[in-house]
């Protein structure tokens, strides 16, 4: 593999990085995932308090879900609200970030458990907290798939 840097200064949009290859191996999404977390860790969402304007870092985050009126976000102690769309903030977020519903996506770094339920919405539980999030039958699955995976990379 080679790594080429090209400087062009007549460039002035959002500085890009491409990846070519011949086929999708593991080496380049394994460098697609890690340039992807490099790139979130530095991402601060804005969210709302009343009045006040926050900057939240994503790991403080522990679950996104929608609302009648508005996006919620939930970290450990808080609720805030934010302005953009859920599908626009699921694109934006790190890869902890899974959906678990049509109206709520949640960081799996922070699942302490799932409770399973075969007819409805699954329990899921934070550390540090007593708030709880509901996976629906739709996303458990692949919900299972990511904890498993983030359990055997440890």
């Amino acid at each position: 593999m080679k790594i080429r840097v090209e400087i062009d200064p007549r460039n002035d949009s959002e500085e890009e990085v491409v990846i070519r290859c011949n086929t999708l191996s593991e080496e380049v999404m394994m460098l697609q995932k890690q340039l992807s977390e490099i790139v979130s860790s530095k991402l601060k969402l804005e969210v709302y308090k009343g009045d006040t304007v926050l900057y939240l870092s994503p790991d403080e985050i522990l679950f996104l879900e929608t609302t009648d009126t508005f996006l919620a976000v939930h970290t450990a102690k808080e609720i805030y609200s934010a302005k953009e769309r859920l599908y626009t903030l699921e694109e934006m977020l790190p890869s902890s970030f899974i959906r678990i519903s049509k109206s709520s996506i949640v960081n799996i770094a922070n699942i302490r458990s799932v409770k399973r339920n075969i007819t409805g919405p699954s329990e899921i539980e934070f550390a540090g907290t007593v708030k709880k999030a509901y996976a629906s039958r739709n996303y458990l699955k692949q919900l299972m798939n990511r904890l498993e995976e983030k359990r055997l990379n440890k």
